[in-house]
């Protein structure tokens, strides 16, 4: 944020994170390790299987404040449905 604020007016709170597929994938590393990165986050098409679905292993680091966070995956984001080569949707499904 503050490489950002040299060029941009940036409030002091609100900030959105919106990641999608491998976007996404570096979102869901923002939350877990540096949750207090962003206000919000919207992450979408999970790209899970990357790298051996490597960010389910990735601990959590606590924080007190609390997050908005949407996550979203299309129902035919598979290699049934689509031309995907990757299971968005199982991966999505993931414990």
């Amino acid at each position: 944020m503050p490489l950002l604020a040299r060029s941009y007016r940036l409030f002091d709170s609100g900030h959105t994170f919106i990641g999608h597929s491998l976007g996404e994938l570096f979102g869901t590393y923002m939350l877990l390790t540096r949750p207090s990165g962003f206000d919000n986050y919207i992450l979408s098409s999970l790209s899970m299987w990357h790298d051996r679905a490597r960010i389910l292993n990735v601990k959590a680091t606590p924080s007190s404040n609390h997050r908005k966070v949407f996550i979203e995956v299309g129902a035919i984001e598979t290699p049934e449905k689509s031309q995907t080569r990757n299971d968005m949707l199982r991966g999505a499904r993931q414990p």
